[in-house]
């Protein structure tokens, strides 16, 4: 295949904010290294014609968990988060994780990244009895095949012991000086924790001390509905981050936390003085009984928002179509978040906020990571419009080819370095597998 130096685009989405016509750019060791007219491009080998089309930034999906597409078919209890969680989540599905679930879980997840445009994910697997020291390595080795960025984690909490979320703690810790070793930040390993209810003071505070001990961030599971805050108050007579400012959590300045679907105005104040991002997840809070998040206070609080799916799939387009009306919705106005904030939120401000400062964007010096769609439009294309033309009409089927690093990684909805024949049936006998005799699938 040849080295791919440039794309000549019919229109070039630079970011949410900038849009050109006719221009393209210039790719030098995976990296944009200057923008120009489609004309200074003409003829020159290696570089991608693309006229015809709209070129854009790929998606980030902030906050995922690739084995969660095990629960394909599952009919969840209809419960809060806690409950739901320990009726359902931790007995039936997480506790059952093995490496060959996370292997089959991450193909499977990594061919429904790339089909709907998503090439950065931030997964947080969920896998306590699984073989300690090979799990994050196990879905390391599916993401660099398939071409697809990472932040990756293994929850570490006390819900089962102290000892099981210390041995997890570890595993972070190792991946993360491992994947420094490679020289790419390309994939790259947290500290991660899960909620106030799952670990103890002590517990948190180890964990965040290892992650400023590394100068790393920590992440976490945040008021995922109201039940965290509610067992939070109970029990230390402050709300979420009221509690984990007192202990010093996000001291460091390196936070991510997932969910925040409930969120009382203190708590956003503190989380924006302290520089704590967050992903929001509209579509799963919605399907969990979890509220809808307060994303248009949270920009107010100059937090850096990202835009995630939760359960390892999903179409992108439509995440963020829901991103900007539910908050439309919730606030009684159509300006509570703007087509161009979502489109932001989904592709550069939430690797802004996890620490990538070269994701999300297709200017000089930012990494080559770019969309073509089709350029069909039933409106007349301007600068003013075409970033709300994809954002309000796209859909995964018109994306044609999807770039990382300047090296093609999925054509017409296939991904290229993934035998998708193969991945799908093991994941359709995965799932039959795993389900057969339990009494939340139906059966065949």
């Amino acid at each position: 295949m040849a080295k791919t130096t440039g794309i000549m685009a019919g229109w070039l989405i630079v970011s949410a904010n900038e849009a050109k016509k006719g221009h393209g750019f210039v790719i030098e060791d995976g990296k944009i290294v200057e923008i120009v007219p489609n004309e200074k491009l003409m003829g020159k080998e290696g570089v991608i014609d693309a006229r015809e089309h709209i070129v854009c930034p790929t998606f980030a999906c902030t906050h995922t968990h690739m084995y969660e597409t095990i629960a394909h078919g599952a009919v969840e209890p209809n419960l809060s988060l806690k409950p739901l969680l320990e009726d359902f989540w931790w007995p039936v599905v997480e506790n059952r994780q093995t490496l060959e679930t996370i292997r089959i879980t991450s193909e499977y997840a990594s061919l429904e990244h790339l089909k709907t445009g998503v090439t950065l994910i931030n997964d947080i697997l969920e896998a306590p009895f699984a073989e300690a020291g090979k799990r994050l390595l196990t879905e390391e080795k599916v993401l660099r095949k398939a071409g697809i960025k990472g932040v990756l984690s293994l929850e570490s909490n006390e819900r089962i012991s102290t000892e099981n979320g210390e041995v997890n703690l570890k595993e972070n810790q190792d991946f993360i000086l491992a994947m420094r070793e490679t020289g790419s930040r390309d994939i790259r390993g947290t500290i991660c924790t899960h909620t106030t209810f799952s670990c103890s003071v002590p517990f948190l505070m180890k964990a965040a001390g290892m992650a400023r001990d590394m100068d790393e961030y920590i992440q976490i599971h945040m008021n995922e509905g109201p039940d965290e805050d509610k067992c939070c108050f109970d029990q230390y007579g402050m709300t979420t981050a009221e509690l984990y400012k007192k202990i010093g959590f996000w001291e460091g300045g390196k936070a991510w936390a997932n969910q925040c679907s409930c969120m009382e105005p203190v708590e956003l104040n503190i989380m924006g003085t302290l520089g704590v991002g967050i992903s929001t997840q509209p579509r799963s809070n919605a399907l969990c009984n979890a509220g809808i998040a307060p994303v248009s206070d949270m920009l107010k609080n100059g937090i850096n928002v990202g835009l995630g799916t939760d359960n390892g799939e999903g179409n992108f387009f439509e995440n963020m179509r829901y991103l900007a009306l539910m908050q439309m919705g919730k606030n009684y106005t159509k300006y509570a978040l703007t087509p161009l904030q979502a489109f932001e939120i989904a592709t550069e401000m939430g690797p802004k906020g996890l620490g990538f400062t070269d994701v999300g964007a297709l200017r000089p010096g930012y990494s080559a990571d770019f969309q073509i769609l089709t350029g069909s439009a039933a409106i007349y294309l301007r600068e003013e419009n075409v970033v709300q033309e994809v954002f309000w009409r796209k859909e995964p089927e018109d994306i044609k080819e999807v770039y990382v690093n300047g090296e093609l990684v999925a054509r017409d909805g296939r991904a290229i370095h993934l035998d998708e024949t193969r991945i799908r049936q093991e994941f359709k006998d995965c799932v039959r597998d795993f389900w057969k005799g339990q009494p939340y699938q139906l059966a065949d």
